[in-house]
This record gives C-alpha cells, sequence and structure tokens, in this order.
C-alpha cells in the first residue's frame, strides 16, 4: 500500500533511499508513512483503501506540504542515520571489549606460567606439554581421517574429532601468538573507529577548525 509513497519520498528526500531498500527497509517505510501522515493530517488517511493515493495527490497539488514534508523527511533521516551508527558503535565497542577480555585471559595464563618458571616448577612446562600434544593429535588425527578410507560412521566420528582438536589447536594459537595478533586487531578496530568518526563529522566543520 506504502509503495506509492515512494516515488514522491524518493523525490523530496533521495538520501532516504539506502533507509527504505536497506536490512531495515519496513520499518523505515513504516517511519515515512507516519511522517506523510502527519503533514497530510485529515486530508487523507493512509490506512484507508485509496488514503495513500489522496495523500500522494494532497502533496503533489500543496507546494508548502511539499515543502513541508521534504524537510520532516530530511529530519527523519537524521535520526534513522544516528540510530544506526549508535547501532554500529555498540557492535564495535562490544567487539572491542570482548577483545579486551581475551587478552586478559591470556595474559593471566602468561604470567603464571612465567612466576612458576620463576620458582623452578615443573607445572611451568604444563602449558608446553598441552600444546605439543594437542598439536601432535590434530596433526596425526587429520592425516588418518584424510588418508583412511573410512565408513560412514567413523568418518562422521573422524569429522567431529577433527573438529573438536582443531578448536583446541586454535586455543593453543591463541595462547602462544594471541598478544600479537590481539594488538593488531585491536589496533584495526579503534583506527577504523577514528575514521568513522572522521567521517562523520562535516567537512565545513573541519575547515573552520584548521583556519582557527
Amino acid at each position: 500500500m506504502f509503495a506509492l509513497l515512494i516515488p514522491l519520498v524518493l523525490s523530496l528526500a533521495p538520501q532516504l533511499a539506502s533507509m527504505i531498500f536497506g536490512s531495515k527497509g519496513a520499518d523505515a517505510t513504516t517511519k515515512v508513512a507516519a511522517v506523510v501522515q502527519t503533514v497530510v493530517g485529515v486530508a487523507a488517511d493512509l490506512t484507508e483503501p485509496g488514503g495513500v493515493a489522496a495523500a500522494v495527490a494532497h502533496i503533489q497539488a500543496d507546494s508548502q506540504a511539499a515543502s513541508e514534508l521534504a524537510a520532516k523527511l530530511a529530519d527523519l533521516h537524521l535520526q534513522m542515520q544516528k540510530e544506526q551508527d549508535d547501532a554500529a558503535q555498540a557492535l564495535r565497542q562490544d567487539a572491542l571489549d570482548e577483545l579486551k577480555v581475551r587478552l586478559a585471559d591470556t595474559g593471566s595464563a602468561r604470567d603464571m606460567a612465567t612466576e612458576l618458571a620463576k620458582a623452578h616448577s615443573g607445572l611451568a612446562y604444563g602449558g608446553v606439554a598441552v600444546s605439543v600434544v594437542i598439536v601432535l593429535a590434530f596433526g596425526w588425527t587429520t592425516y588418518s581421517v584424510l588418508t583412511t578410507h573410512l565408513n560412514a560412521t567413523d568418518g562422521q566420528f573422524g569429522s567431529i574429532l577433527v573438529g573438536t582438536l582443531a578448536a583446541m589447536a586454535t586455543q593453543v594459537a591463541n595462547y602462544w601468538l594471541g598478544s600479537s595478533q590481539g594488538s593488531s586487531a585491536k589496533n584495526a578496530l579503534l583506527a577504523n573507529a577514528q575514521n568513522n568518526l572522521a567521517s562523520s563529522v562535516p567537512s565545513n566543520m573541519v575547515k573552520s577548525v584548521g583556519k582557527s
């Protein structure tokens, strides 16, 4: 029903195209319809048959109504853009927080190993021994599954075992290599956040700051 509004809306506010045809297009269309209803008022009821067509005709015949609708649609775009930016920022922050937790866990484990080594405890070599066993088991199991003709049941069990050992091998890699990789990922997240912040600042504001 609201499809008749889209050409009119895009002619007045083309910047809304990415919202209407985006992943949350249904929500955007509902909000646009509410704005149109506010502008046309009692002249047309969008919930009634023929209401959308009547609203479009009303706005096309009234230049003041068209100007008012264009202004309200521009405000709606700014509001929806802010909501999208806030959601994206929240996702980036969640990813950064998760990365910090992983780095802290790895750091704690390494600190413990260091303290055990200083105390000349045999437990200091536990991490090395476990890591070697896991990597060797993963390599041997993978080789066996790939080179041995297994029946359906054994093949399924072998695939599950390889997947489990692969996850454990990943944890081993994160333990020994996680510091540098984690720092690189954290720096990438921070750089991305800074770039997004810079792109969100109007160019005229940047120029005015540079002149001051």
